[in-house]
């Protein structure tokens, strides 16, 4: 057979009251040294659609739509550059722009001591490192709780998890 085999994906429904379901499989991931999980928070209907630009504005601007999405990655990707490789991550789109750092600091959910910060650009995101000892349930809080402060839209305080599993599935059987 041709080609690449498709990645393996479970998704999970959840509140930031019960993060379990997603840092069981953070765990499992972790330990493969492969996959990700992306957050996406829940929005009301109707409003997760982008407003209407005209081709300049569509291409001229940074305008995203108005909810966060975040990634995590588990240290040791195969996949990833040995500058990041040995360094857990969480990468977060948003709308609001450069400065994600300081917002997300006068919105009260600094990035927490140890974490290092690997980038924070307007179009491409904010991308930090939370130290390899950080407990996945305190990630998992920071990320949801970044995510929300970074929307420019309503949110219903629920989330989605999609986690891309290890190509080899024995570590998450």
């Amino acid at each position: 057979m041709t080609g690449r085999s498709r990645r393996p994906t479970e998704t999970i429904e959840f509140g930031p009251a019960d993060v379990s379901g997603v840092v069981d499989r953070m765990d499992r991931l972790a330990a493969a040294g492969d996959g990700w999980v992306n957050f996406l928070p829940g929005m009301p209907e109707g409003e997760a659609e982008q407003p209407s630009r005209g081709f300049l504005g569509a291409l001229f601007s940074a305008t995203q739509a108005p909810a966060s999405m975040a990634t995590w990655m588990p240290a040791g990707g195969a996949r990833r550059s040995t500058a990041s490789g040995s360094e857990q991550t969480v990468g977060l789109l948003h709308p609001r722009g450069r400065a994600a750092v300081a917002r997300l600091a006068s919105a009260g959910v600094a990035v927490p001591a140890g974490w290092r910060v690997g980038q924070d650009h307007a179009r491409r995101g904010l991308i930090v490192h939370p130290p390899s000892g950080a407990p996945p349930g305190d990630v998992v809080s920071w990320t949801l709780r970044a995510g929300e402060a970074l929307a420019a839209g309503p949110l219903t305080g629920r989330w989605q998890a999609r986690v891309y599993l290890p190509l080899s599935r024995s570590t998450t059987s």
